[in-house]
């Protein structure tokens, strides 16, 4: 039996490397050939390789089965059943695609925010120039 904070820092982990990949997969040069020539086999296929969300769920899929992390198994002590097994695994699948979202989602709302404040610093020095205004000591500045 896994305690909560193990499970926590697990599905955060599993989370994280779940955005990373997918946001490599969706929006790397490194998979634009890979993207491109699977987006000609078939339509779907197509929107499947520009779709964050399926990407983030196979990832998800594939995270569940290669870790399985056991986020939601059974706590009564019992061995589960191969049936109750099938399920803790795609609820976990399911539970690491919600938690690649939300990093996703946390991530693209700080990168909006950070864009909006350098729009905000260029605005401002766009502006008018300053006027620095100079002093003038005798014999030294010119006039």
């Amino acid at each position: 039996m896994m305690s909560l904070g193990r499970a926590m820092l697990r599905f955060f982990f599993l989370a994280a490397i779940g955005h990373q990949l997918s946001c490599t997969f969706v929006e790397g040069g490194i998979f634009e050939p890979a993207r491109r020539r699977l987006s000609t086999v078939h339509p779907r296929l197509d929107e499947f390789v520009h779709c964050r969300r399926c990407v983030e769920t196979s990832v998800g899929i594939v995270l569940a089965a290669v870790y399985r992390p056991h986020l939601l198994a059974d706590v009564d002590g019992r061995p589960p059943s191969l049936a109750r097994n099938a399920v803790n695994a795609a609820g976990d699948a399911v539970l690491i695609a919600l938690g690649t979202r939300l990093w996703n989602d946390l991530l693209g709302l700080l990168r909006r925010e950070a864009r909006i404040e350098q729009a905000e610093i260029e605005a401002v020095d766009d502006a008018a120039p300053i006027e620095i205004e100079r002093p003038v000591l005798p014999g030294i500045s010119r006039s």
